[in-house]
C-alpha cells in the first residue's frame, strides 16, 4: 500500500508543472455540476464498511469488509498454520474490494470455539491460566471462557511467531485494507471488561475461587510486546491501534504517523471521554490529531447503547473525532426496517459525513504545454468531509470528439486534501497532439495502486465518469 506522507514533495511537483506552462492563459471550464441529492457515497475507506450483517441499504457494496479471527482459527497445531480462512475471503473479493481483520484471544460472548479461542497446544504451557464463566447473554453455546496467562514467555513467543507468519504472507498485500493492533483482553480490545457474569463485569482476577493460581493481569511490557509483534509484522500495511489501553495506544501512534485508530464503542455516551481517559498534554493531542495522517475507524457499541449518544449525537461523534469509516452492523436489530425512520436517517447521515468528500469546485485547462504534458488541468478541490483520504490517487482524464478519443492518467498523485484546507492542484497529462476541435472532457479518480478502486465524487456522473465540460484544441 502506498501512503501519502510526502505532501511537500507533491506540492512542489504541482508547482513545477504549473510553471512549465505559463505561456498561455488557463481556460476555465463550467463549475462542475454537483448532485443536488444528499448523495450516499460508497467508496474506499469512507462511509460504511461491511461488518456484522450489513443491514444498511447502500447504493453499492462497501469496498472494505471486516472480520475477526480467533488465534485458534489460524494455528491448529504448533507451527502448523492454516491461513485458509483468510485466503478464502481474499479469493471471494471482487476487483477493487479489500479485506480488513483483527485477531483475538478471548471472546466472552460470541466464541466460535466453545470458549477456547487459543490453540489447544498452548494450554499445557500456561498452568496459571484459568477458565471463567461466559457472558450469560450469549445464546447458550458457550458456558466457560479460557483466559490465558498473558505474561507467559511461551505465550508471548508463540504470539509473535503467529504474526511473523501472517506478516510474511500478507504484509503489503493490496487486498488487505487494514489489520487491527488487537490481541490483549476481551475481544482483543485492550481491556478486561465484558465479563458480565462477574462483579463490575471485570475479569475475576481478584476472585481466588476462579483465579486459583494467582494469574496476573497483563503487564505493560506484555501488552507492548503484543502490539509490537503486529506492528513489526506489517510495516507496509495500514494498521489501526485499539484505543482502550492508553499506554499501548500512545506507544503505537509514536511508532509511526501512518498508524491509525479503531474504537468499538461508537454511539455510546462515553465515546469521547473514554477515548482520552487520563491522557493530557502532548499525548492527548497525539490522539486527537492522528486523523490528519491516518484513519480513525469505528464500529457501533451494540446492545442497548447503539443510539445512547442520541440521534444527533452519533453524527456529532463522526464530526468531532473525524471518523473515516463505520461498521455497517452491530446495531442490535436484524433488519433495516426494524429501526424507526429517525434512527435510519441518523445512521445514513453519519455514514454520509464520515471520511473524505473531495469536490472539484473550479476547473481550468490548457493544451499548449511542453512535450510530455500535452494537457494540463488546474483543479481547485474542497474536502466537504471530516477527514482526508489516506491513499494515493490519480485523476484519469477522458477526451472525446473532433474525430478522436484519448484517455490517460495524470503524471503525479493528488496531495491529501484536509477538510479545513482547500487545495489547488495542477496536473499534467502526457496527451498526444490531438486534431484541432472541441472535445468533451470527463474525469475519474483512481487509486494509484489499483485501477479498480475509484474515488466517488459528489457530482453528476455519466457512465461512471464525471463530465467537466468542453475544451477546445487549436493547435497553433
Amino acid at each position: 500500500m502506498r501512503y501519502l506522507t510526502h505532501l511537500a514533495a507533491c506540492v512542489a511537483l504541482s508547482a513545477a508543472i504549473g510553471s512549465s506552462v505559463m505561456a498561455e492563459d488557463w481556460r476555465p471550464l463550467p463549475t462542475p455540476s454537483s448532485d443536488s441529492r444528499a448523495m450516499i457515497l460508497t467508496g474506499p475507506m469512507r462511509g460504511f464498511y461491511g461488518w456484522h450483517g450489513g443491514i444498511i441499504p447502500l447504493p453499492q457494496t462497501p469496498t472494505e469488509g471486516y472480520t475477526r479471527f480467533a488465534w485458534a482459527d489460524l494455528e491448529p497445531l504448533e507451527d502448523v498454520y492454516d491461513f485458509g480462512p483468510i485466503d478464502r475471503m481474499l479469493t471471494g473479493l471482487k476487483p477493487g474490494q479489500r479485506l480488513a481483520f483483527g485477531i483475538l484471544s478471548v471472546d466472552t460472548c460470541c466464541s466460535a470455539h466453545r470458549g477456547l479461542d487459543l490453540p489447544g497446544y498452548l494450554l499445557p504451557h500456561m498452568p496459571k491460566a484459568f477458565w471463567m464463566k461466559a457472558d450469560p447473554g450469549n445464546d447458550g453455546h458457550v458456558e466457560n471462557v479460557y483466559v490465558p496467562d498473558w505474561n507467559s514467555p511461551y505465550f508471548l513467543d508463540r504470539y509473535r511467531k503467529l504474526f511473523m507468519a501472517l506478516g510474511k504472507r500478507y504484509n503489503g498485500d493490496p487486498r488487505i485494507a487494514w489489520v487491527d493492533i488487537r490481541g490483549y483482553g476481551n475481544w482483543g480490545e485492550g481491556h478486561l471488561a465484558g465479563a458480565n457474569a462477574y462483579h463490575w463485569t471485570q475479569f475475576p482476577y481478584d476472585d481466588p475461587a476462579v483465579n486459583r493460581n494467582g494469574t496476573e493481569r497483563g503487564t505493560l511490557d506484555t501488552r507492548l510486546a503484543m502490539a509490537d509483534a503486529i506492528i513489526d509484522a506489517f510495516p507496509d500495511t495500514q494498521l489501526l491501534a485499539m484505543t482502550d489501553d492508553k499506554p499501548v495506544l500512545v506507544h503505537a501512534l509514536k511508532r509511526s504517523a501512518r498508524i491509525g485508530m479503531r474504537r468499538d464503542s461508537w454511539g455510546a455516551r462515553m465515546f469521547g471521554d473514554s477515548l482520552l481517559g487520563d491522557l493530557t498534554g502532548a499525548d492527548a493531542q497525539l490522539v486527537l490529531n492522528r486523523w490528519r495522517t491516518a484513519p480513525f475507524i469505528v464500529e457501533s457499541y451494540g446492545w442497548e447503547k447503539v443510539f445512547e449518544a442520541g440521534l444527533d449525537g452519533i453524527v456529532k461523534q463522526v464530526e468531532d473525532y473525524h471518523l473515516s469509516a463505520i461498521g455497517n452492523g452491530n446495531f442490535n436489530v436484524t433488519h433495516w426496517n426494524d429501526l424507526s425512520a429517525d434512527k435510519q436517517a441518523a445512521l445514513l447521515r453519519s455514514g454520509n459525513r464520515a471520511g473524505y468528500r473531495y469536490t472539484p469546485i473550479a476547473v481550468s485547462y490548457r493544451t499548449d504545454a511542453q512535450a510530455g504534458c500535452g494537457l494540463a488541468l488546474r483543479i481547485d478541490w474542497r474536502n466537504n468531509g471530516v477527514a482526508p483520504s489516506y491513499e494515493a490517487w490519480r485523476v484519469h482524464a477522458w477526451l472525446t470528439g473532433a474525430g478522436a478519443t484519448w484517455d490517460g492518467r495524470a503524471t503525479s498523485d493528488l496531495p491529501p486534501i484536509q477538510p479545513d484546507a482547500p487545495q489547488n492542484t495542477k496536473l499534467c497529462f502526457d496527451a498526444p497532439k490531438l486534431p484541432a476541435g472541441q472535445y468533451h472532457m470527463s474525469i475519474t479518480v483512481l487509486a494509484t495502486a489499483d485501477d479498480h478502486r475509484t474515488m466517488p465524487l459528489p457530482l453528476v456522473s455519466e457512465a461512471g465518469r464525471y463530465p467537466l465540460g468542453t475544451i477546445t484544441v487549436s493547435n497553433h
